[in-house]
């Protein structure tokens, strides 16, 4: 008797396709600002319950315990999700990059935070490349190369959260502070390193070569000159226009958002992520004030309560901490998370006591970048999307993330506890730091 084969799922039709969108969207951002609420109402920032929120919407809970609700809510809206995750994530990175400005610091501070930013950027990659030799078998994808998942890994553990570190700072009023000035800069340096990094890597992964991999980091050097040198210059007229006239009208926005558009689809098209490319079109940004204020008035909150919580879902959905518990997975998630902790809390430590800080204010800044925030997110994601790493992998570095994120403002609060650093830059050289991203609203 032949095999009885179950007729094909009959496609949904678009009005049954926007409901079970609009659904899932609705669920995304109600699980999101609860969660996210609950960590604020615990002093934890609320990205921190954003991210919680989407792992829960996933098979670490929702999807096992309520397996058919989940499956009407995602089973054939990912793909939506993922791309409205992923605008969202380019206009995340592209804050991220008008918030970076390196001109505005005296050049003690300067060599201190390239001190700070070399220690906790290479230790971390060489223990990161250290945990994917030891544990290359187990969680690297078949087929992956040791090379590629030692970088990967490696790059993994050098990313830190440098947006919820502004905020935290903004909130902390800790911004116009020398520490705060130094930690702010060294965090930056070291995004923009490990995002260098992250480009050259995925070029490697799609090529399998270092021949075409060279080429596509070739791509990028002439994509962020022609960032800098072209588009810059355009955005600078279009800048002293908005001065003149003191506001940002709807023509100036969508040539902001076109070009941001545009960055994403052309690194995309060279062998990277588009998310770089909001992120180099950011730094690329002319710092003026009316700008870049503007910009942020009106892209900070869509993107963050709208389009980042589904980003949050799209990586939940694919996140099973519960197969951590496991004994081929139990012991390298210890072990990879022992390394993420020390690997930037120590160097950091060490290094700002040798500059001349003091314990408790090295133990702070060390407590805060050691935090990887949505930045970990992203990288776990690429490395996913581009098969370096298996969704077991996938899931340690969303642990991590989570995890060192959570440790945060618990270290920094236990450090300085009662010995608040009050040394402002202000009157030692009229410095006065950027409006930072803020993420808390």
């Amino acid at each position: 008797m032949p095999p009885i084969i179950a007729p094909p799922h009959p496609p949904m039709s678009n009005l049954e396709l926007f409901i079970h969108v609009a659904c899932a969207i609705v669920v995304i951002i109600i699980m999101a600002r609860l969660v996210g609420s609950f960590m604020v109402y615990i002093k934890q920032p609320r990205v921190v319950g954003e991210m919680i929120a989407g792992v829960l919407l996933g098979p670490t809970l929702f999807s096992t315990i309520m397996p058919d609700v989940t499956n009407y809510l995602f089973a054939d809206t990912k793909p939506m999700i993922y791309i409205l995750g992923n605008i969202g994530l380019s206009f995340y990175m592209f804050l991220v990059g008008i918030d970076i400005d390196f001109g505005k610091v005296d050049k003690l501070l300067r060599k201190q935070s390239l001190l700070l930013c070399t220690v906790a950027t290479i230790v971390p990659f060489a223990l990161g490349g250290l945990a994917a030799w030891m544990y290359f078998d187990q969680l690297a994808l078949k087929g992956t190369s040791l090379m590629v998942f030692m970088i990967f890994l490696g790059t993994a553990l050098s990313i830190m959260a440098f947006p919820m570190l502004a905020r935290i700072l903004d909130e902390k009023k800790l911004i116009q502070t020398k520490i705060g000035t130094l930690a702010m800069l060294s965090a930056s340096g070291q995004d923009v390193v490990t995002w260098i990094l992250l480009a050259f890597i995925i070029s490697l992964a799609k090529t399998g070569n270092f021949g075409k991999g060279i080429t596509t980091l070739i791509g990028a050097v002439i994509f962020i000159a022609v960032a800098f040198l072209v588009a810059r210059p355009l955005l600078q007229k279009m800048a002293n226009n908005i001065n003149k006239k003191g506001a940002m009208n709807q023509t100036h926005f969508a040539v902001v958002i076109v070009t941001l558009m545009v960055c994403a689809i052309a690194t995309d098209m060279i062998g990277l992520y588009s998310v770089f490319g909001g992120f180099i079109i950011g730094l690329a940004m002319p710092r003026e004030k009316i700008l870049i204020s503007e910009i942020k008035v009106k892209l900070t909150d869509i993107m963050v309560v709208f389009l980042l919580p589904l980003f949050f879902a799209f990586s939940g959905l694919k996140t099973n901490f519960l197969k951590l518990f496991a004994p081929e997975y139990l012991v390298p998630s210890l072990v990879i998370l022992a390394f993420a902790f020390g690997c930037k809390y120590i160097p950091v430590l060490l290094s700002m006591k040798w500059t001349g800080y003091s314990w408790r204010e090295s133990s702070a800044i060390g407590g805060l970048m050691t935090a990887r925030g949505l930045m970990e997110l992203i990288v776990a994601t690429i490395g996913l999307e581009n098969k370096i790493i298996d969704e077991n992998t996938f899931s340690i570095l969303v642990l991590i993330a989570v995890t060192t994120t959570l440790a945060a403002m618990p270290i920094y609060n236990l450090s300085l506890k009662n010995h608040p650093p009050t040394d402002t830059l202000d009157e030692q050289m009229g410095y006065k730091p950027n409006e930072v991203l803020r993420m808390s609203s």
